[in-house]
């Protein structure tokens, strides 16, 4: 079981926990914050760069059984006050854990990986955690963003990501460019073709663009196939977040 006993964080602890919630202090630090058991428990199932957990003890209390993996693992751990854990947690309910991990190493993107998904200004935090939560269930694991993209580390991201951080292979800031001449670009795009009958080409990335404004004129220049989901019933157009499901879906299954 967790330590029965409770820490106290120091002021300049707390200062710099709470620093990352800016883009600035995580890249200053290499860390970023989680939030919630089932968040700690995918960093834990992964081993990826778990620093220090904090809970309180009405967590320990509920979660005894739980608190063993942990601590028979080599992950540092402390029991701090509530009104502590409060103040370091970036939601208005914490529920009573929070974890500081480690910023993945940031590699040369691998271009012998076949399929690819790249993001085109995707600014809303909400929609990049929910478009990269399903890239790790269509096993989209290689994902590249442009360099107008949400920060994927943002807390509201790893929120909505639901511990799909752990198991991608993230790369901020790559221009569309570098795909040109390896993989065919298939791009979102509604003028484009019925996305459930295009062929999709073993080397290829898929494309997406941000709702509000879609593919730049930049990748819009480079795509080599543009493709579209029929629109069945009515509406004006789907949340970016649901098209990528779609069209990962099919992308991955031809």
């Amino acid at each position: 079981m967790g330590p029965s006993f409770i820490n106290t964080m120091t002021n300049n602890e707390i200062k710099r926990i709470q620093s990352l919630e800016r883009g600035k202090s995580r890249r200053e630090y290499g860390q970023f914050l989680i939030e919630g058991k089932r968040l700690v428990q995918s960093a834990l199932e992964w081993r990826e760069g778990l620093d220090l957990i904090y809970f309180t003890d009405p967590f320990r209390r509920e979660n005894t059984e739980w608190l063993q993996s942990i601590e028979s693992s080599d992950v540092l751990y402390e029991n701090i006050p509530a009104k502590q854990l409060e103040k370091i947690s970036f939601t208005k309910s914490p529920s009573g854990i929070v974890a500081v991990c480690n910023l993945p190493e940031q590699q040369k993107p691998d271009l012998n990986q076949n399929r690819w998904l790249y993001l085109d200004r995707i600014a809303d935090p909400g929609n990049m955690g929910t478009i990269l939560r399903s890239a790790a269930w269509f096993d989209l694991n290689h994902v590249a963003l442009s360099v107008d993209c949400v920060d994927p580390f943002n807390p509201k991201v790893v929120r909505a990501g639901m511990g799909a951080h752990f198991g991608l292979s993230i790369h901020s800031n790559l221009d569309l460019g570098r795909f040109s001449k390896t993989h065919t670009l298939i791009g979102g795009d509604h003028r484009g073709a019925d996305a459930a009958s295009v062929e999709i080409p073993e080397r290829c990335v898929l494309v997406l663009g941000s709702e509000a404004h879609g593919l730049s004129s930049d990748s819009l220049e480079m795509i080599n196939q543009k493709v579209a989901i029929e629109k069945l019933g009515f509406g004006e157009s789907l949340n970016v977040g649901s098209a990528a499901a779609i069209l990962m879906y099919l992308f991955t299954n031809k």
